[in-house]
């Protein structure tokens, strides 16, 4: 699995807005948010839109708008954020998909496969927010954690 930067700041949000969401604080402006990833505005909206979509983020437009988590953190899994990121989870080669394929190969990325959705299913987005406010070492660090190449 390879995690796009689409989704890294995604995460990276996420984690921000879980801190400010525990803080009891309103909606955070794209502006902002989009100076903490160091990535422009117009970038930073086209990643929130699907989660925006999906429910995971409430938006709202005007001098006192932006985004803010729209669910408790630990009602939403990594799965789910995922997903709306970047589509499928792990995507595996159709012939290994299929169940009748009996191949040893077939079997390992089924395997590989289920085991990274469990994870991420059973892992909350509440894990984004555990670096103390201003530790952007550390939400740098549990977004890259999430990173497997394979």
């Amino acid at each position: 699995m390879r995690l796009t930067t689409k989704s890294q700041y995604g995460l990276r949000v996420l984690g921000d807005l879980i801190r400010n969401w525990r803080d009891g604080n309103g909606y955070l402006q794209v502006g902002a948010l989009a100076a903490r990833c160091d990535t422009s505005q117009k970038y930073l909206e086209q990643v929130l839109l699907p989660l925006s979509h999906a429910g995971v983020l409430e938006s709202k437009r005007g001098q006192h708008g932006g985004y803010r988590l729209n669910r408790a953190p630990q009602d939403v899994s990594l799965a789910e954020a995922l997903r709306h990121l970047e589509g499928l989870l792990m995507p595996i080669p159709k012939w290994a998909d299929d169940q009748a394929d009996s191949s040893e190969l077939g079997f390992v990325l089924r395997r590989v496969r289920d085991a990274i959705r469990d994870i991420l299913e059973n892992t909350s987005i509440e894990v984004l927010a555990e670096a103390p406010e201003g530790d952007t070492k550390r939400t740098g660090e549990a977004v890259e954690a999430l990173m497997y190449y394979i």
